[in-house]
């Protein structure tokens, strides 16, 4: 409550600020609409309209840095009580000045246009329109979501957009390893830089432990360059935070080493394929897995930081490789129980490694 109250507060502070905009209109050069805002003390802002949300029937023209939208106020006010109020500033400024672009009340924002493209994307009515509760989102929609969110309120936008980053970034072990989180999105590895961002700005702490993994999986020169979003902006770890994550980096190695040498080098009880003998076919073929692991010639690398990755797919690499049967059924089903348990014990470790403690961590992730 007492954010939203500094919220509120400031945007109020904005509102009152906007209540002296006088406008005028420029007319049409070379089919681009040029808007002249004056604003109070600062001359003339020259804008040229949005290829894609200027709407001929619109009836607000919004104008971020250098680039105006003509949208309909009535579906934006539906979404946002703040850009309601603004809208009533605005129809009173036009009002009292009797001055109008385009037949429209005209509203200055200090937001980036991409951000406010994505957000009518969500908004308005387009075939080509993105949807939250579709595939082809991305993190920069959610991104623009959430921000938006901060200054303009989306009540139903921000908690469906948040709710895709704690799906995929989630606190569920079986939802993870399975891959159910991912069946609505799967965003690149580099992209938890946003998904981090996002956690620190909405105070989501629950997201950090798996979106830093992923982070780890990358090579240094992909950690380190981040990634670019469409409007040109530059996403990289801040220095505190790339120091965790090379923190995590050293936990994670020496964790799959761990669970390497505990799952392999160990010799089942009932060997149904030699139980005369001390060390059974199944055992010698275990540590030849963790061995030939070990030298990188099987997927799953003892010294990958990807602690989390299952370790079956190297048995069957190798068994297909020598044209032999595969183990028996009881180490089988032994060796995918240990598998899953010893995994786990990591996961429940991820919050540790970054000096967290998250409430509700393990709760639904009991093997």
């Amino acid at each position: 409550m007492e954010e939203t109250s500094r919220k509120r507060a400031r945007l109020e502070q904005d509102l009152v600020s906007h209540s002296d905009i006088s406008l005028t209109f420029d007319g049409l050069a070379s089919a681009t609409t040029v808007i002249q805002l004056q604003t109070s003390g600062s001359g003339h802002v020259q804008s040229t309209q949005d290829a894609e949300y200027w709407f001929e029937d619109g009836n607000i023209i919004l104008v971020a840095q250098d680039v105006s939208f003509k949208v309909y106020k009535g579906l934006l006010a539906e979404h946002s009580e703040v850009f309601r109020s603004m809208f009533l500033v605005a129809q009173g400024a036009q009002a009292s000045t009797e001055q109008s672009t385009d037949g429209c009340p005209v509203v200055p924002l200090d937001d980036s246009p991409e951000d406010l493209r994505q957000l009518f994307r969500l908004i308005f009515p387009l075939s080509t329109n993105l949807k939250l509760n579709k595939g082809d989102l991305d993190i920069d929609v959610l991104s623009a979501v959430i921000r938006l969110d901060h200054k303009y309120e989306l009540p139903s936008l921000y908690a469906e957009a948040l709710s895709h980053l704690t799906t995929y970034y989630t606190i569920d072990f079986n939802a993870w390893i399975s891959g159910r989180n991912a069946k609505m999105w799967k965003p690149e590895p580099v992209h938890a830089i946003g998904a981090i961002s996002l956690a620190r700005l909405t105070n989501t702490l629950s997201i950090l432990p798996t979106a830093f993994y992923e982070l780890c999986t990358l090579d240094p020169s992909s950690l380190l360059r981040g990634y670019t979003s469409r409007d040109g902006t530059v996403h990289r770890l801040s220095e505190s935070d790339l120091e965790l994550c090379l923190k995590m980096r050293d936990h994670l190695t020496f964790s799959n080493a761990r669970v390497a040498f505990m799952l392999f080098k160990y010799n089942p009880r009932d060997c149904m394929n030699g139980q005369a003998i001390s060390i059974s076919p199944c055992s010698s073929t275990l540590r030849m897995v963790l061995e030939q692991s070990g030298m990188c010639k099987l997927p799953h690398f003892v010294a990958s930081r990807r602690v989390l990755d299952g370790w079956l797919t190297n048995v069957d690499h190798y068994m297909a490789s020598l044209g032999a049967r595969n183990l028996c059924n009881k180490c089988r089903s032994e060796l995918e129980t240990r598998e899953k348990a010893l995994r786990h014990q990591v996961w429940c470790k991820l919050p540790e490694f970054l000096g967290l403690t998250i409430e509700g961590w393990d709760v639904l992730t009991n093997p």
